[in-house]
């Protein structure tokens, strides 16, 4: 099976799927969650329904920054986005199909299919962020474990933001230093905050030994911001209980827990590879944080994983249940299959309310598709007059990535962004194929 290999598919500053549960240190998952706005579901925009239609639209990057140079072609008209991003095409009939194609070097092409409303705000799929502003900020760490700490303790900074704004790190002395990565503006304010748990030899958390933050700092770019001190104190410990039911023929693999702040901040502080339905973990109450738990599952073939969770859980919350849906598989074209081209069908069995994203990618010069569908059914676009045409026999890894709940794809196209705490529930599932 093709594809099972595959890295880290990334949109909007979230990880979309990384071959297995990343462990619960790894620095970029203690902030990513916080990379991206809230999407506004439900939002509206004109809707079309045939006739002509002027789409006045935006592309942006995965945490909604805005992309300038990128050719949109809807039917057989084209526009090229301007600095802020925007593009606007006249004389469209809706529900329309629109592609982004990245500028070279890239040889890639962003597709989203069966579009109605006339605002849409599309991410191309090709770019994740890349910020062009920094800071560094350093202080002290008093209370709590003192340094050295015990094995079993993990301490974390990190910055809490309503901009999109990442940064954190692991303290191992009393004094500690971090950069805050971030787009714009050249000015951000925000919180810090540490925290200190246990974890046991399955990385599941365990206790809670301290807590400290301070609000209202502000970081300039290419600034140093010292003295941002943290006294830390023993938060009081309350609970959340879990039961989580895995789609049939899967078996659970990775359970997460990420404590959040509203101020932005967020600190993944278990991260176990244990198959178990019911997860019972401490939380803090007193300290504002709220709780986000995440099951992953696997197929038995390990072709397939399907993920879901609870968001902003109070402590104090027991028998919450999620349920993980069924991953969106391909049936046509079959595993492995040839004379694959750009009249063939990719056909799939939805998720419910959810749109689907078809990640099609070859060897290093093939050009790569990310098609996007609330649909069941796509095809891969001739661009061979724009250098992307599908080359022949070539192997292919199909991914299959399915997104929910939507109401459907315009309701997406309203920010373009995932929520900032990630979708309830998210599937994978990997296959090939041979080009004719």
């Amino acid at each position: 099976m093709r594809g099972s290999s595959t890295g880290v598919l990334r949109c909007n500053g979230l990880p979309l799927l990384s071959g297995g549960n990343p462990p619960v240190h790894v620095r970029r998952s203690l902030t990513l969650l916080s990379a991206a706005l809230a999407l506004l579901f439900g939002c509206g925009g004109d809707s079309g329904g045939g006739g002509s239609a002027t789409i006045s639209g935006k592309v942006v990057d995965d945490i909604g920054q805005p992309l300038a140079n990128r050719t949109v072609l809807i039917g057989s008209i084209s526009t090229t986005t301007d600095s802020s991003g925007a593009f606007t095409l006249k004389g469209v009939a809706t529900p329309y199909d629109l592609t982004i194609l990245a500028p070279a070097p890239t040889k890639f092409a962003s597709i989203y299919t069966g579009l109605t409303r006339t605002d849409p705000t599309v991410p191309d799929l090709s770019v994740t962020d890349s910020p062009t502003m920094n800071a560094t900020i350093k202080g002290t760490l008093s209370g709590g474990d003192p340094f050295p700490t015990a094995p079993d303790v993990v301490t974390v900074v990190t910055w809490g933001s309503m901009d999109q704004a990442f940064g954190g790190d692991f303290a191992t002395t009393s004094s500690y230093s971090f950069d805050v990565l971030w787009s714009s503006p050249a000015t951000i304010t925000g919180s810090v905050h540490a925290l200190q748990w246990k974890i046991d030899d399955n990385s599941t958390v365990t206790d809670y030994v301290a807590h400290g933050s301070k609000s209202g700092v502000s970081l300039t770019n290419a600034a140093t911001v010292n003295g941002t001190d943290l006294s830390l104190t023993a938060p009081t410990i309350d609970s959340v209980s879990v039961t989580a039911t895995p789609p049939p023929g899967h078996e659970i693999f990775a359970r997460n827990v990420v404590l959040g702040w509203d101020d932005g901040a967020f600190i993944q502080v278990s991260g176990d590879r244990l198959d178990g339905g019911v997860l019972e973990v401490p939380v803090p109450s007193n300290i504002g944080a709220k709780a986000l738990v995440q099951f992953r599952s696997v197929s038995g073939d390990l072709s397939m994983e399907s993920d879901a969770q609870l968001t902003r859980l109070s402590p104090g919350t027991t028998g919450a249940t999620v349920s993980l849906p069924p991953p969106a598989h391909l049936t046509t074209p079959a595993n492995n299959a040839t004379g694959v081209d750009t009249s063939t069908d990719f056909v799939w069995t939805p998720v419910s309310s959810a749109f689907h994203v078809l990640f099609l990618e070859g060897s290093a010069n093939d050009p790569g598709y990310g098609i996007v569908s609330a649909g069941t059914r796509v095809r891969i676009p001739d661009l061979s007059a724009h250098g992307l045409g599908l080359p022949s026999g070539h192997n292919y890894d199909a991914i299959l990535v399915a997104f929910g709940p939507y109401a459907s794809l315009d309701a997406f196209a309203a920010t373009g962004l995932l929520p900032k705490e990630g979708p309830d529930f998210r599937t994978v599932s990997f296959t090939g194929f041979t080009t004719h």
